[in-house]
């Protein structure tokens, strides 16, 4: 719960514990009899609009999302081999953590930030603090349209597990149009386990169906829905809790 933990998570209670998300665990029963979306059934809204006008609540959650960055970047360095690349564009990075410690890592690199206008206005900050700010361009707007060109790889770190396979669809087919032939995808997300296995997992793909109204997905699923987005899914790397999916265009 410390702020200076190596893995903290102290956001992130805070986010799990508001009003608007307990109040919708308690409406889960909705999704499990019809397989809609909780939150969108109680407020009659998404959750990114009802974020979106209440920032306090905003706020919070990007903390919550930099805390996973900070705790997971290690073990996504460690297992992943970023070197070939010279941009990384982070497709929905957030404020930024997950591609600074990339670049941290790799001095030569250079990267682009990418997402919505409130969350990048919070990112020169993170990315001064670790010293790579000059060697990143921030840039904003809405990935269901176009992301920014240029990149030989495009990273999104628990991105697509938020939407549904259309949504996501959507998303991956905007990077593929902004790829070059020769880049690489690296989706990092977790990857549901066979029966009995790796319960946390299958606990989260609750929480997407009940909240953002996404999913956690098997490895085939992913295969899936990369395929329909113009991607072959190349390989799976396990990084601590969570896995990098590579894929390429084709």
């Amino acid at each position: 719960m410390r702020t200076d933990s190596a893995t903290p998570i102290g956001a992130w209670a805070e986010c799990v514990g508001s009003p608007y998300v307990w109040s919708t665990w308690g409406h889960l029963l909705h999704s499990i009899r019809t397989g809609e979306n909780a939150f969108q059934s109680l407020n009659g809204k998404d959750i990114w609009n009802y974020r979106a006008e209440r920032p306090e609540e905003s706020a919070v959650f990007d903390r919550a999302m930099t805390e996973f960055s900070r705790g997971g970047a290690e073990a996504v360095i460690g297992a992943y081999d970023f070197s070939a690349f010279h941009h990384v564009v982070d497709v929905g990075g957030g404020r930024g953590l997950m591609l600074a410690a990339i670049l941290t890592a790799h001095p030569r690199m250079q990267g682009t930030l990418f997402d919505q206008p409130g969350v990048i206005a919070g990112a020169e900050a993170v990315l001064e603090a670790h010293g790579v700010v000059d060697r990143c361009r921030m840039v904003s707007g809405s990935f269901f349209e176009s992301v920014p060109e240029g990149g030989d790889a495009y990273v999104m770190r628990v991105v697509i597990h938020d939407w549904d396979d259309d949504e996501a669809i959507a998303i991956l087919k905007a990077c593929r149009r902004a790829m070059r032939e020769t880049a690489k995808l690296v989706l990092i997300e977790r990857i549901i386990a066979p029966a009995n296995e790796v319960p946390a997992t299958k606990f989260m793909d609750l929480h997407m169906l009940a909240l953002p109204g996404g999913r956690e997905r098997t490895r085939d699923e992913f295969s899936d829905l990369l395929a329909k987005s113009g991607f072959e899914l190349t390989r799976v790397v396990p990084a601590g809790r969570i896995n990098v999916i590579e894929a390429r265009p084709y």
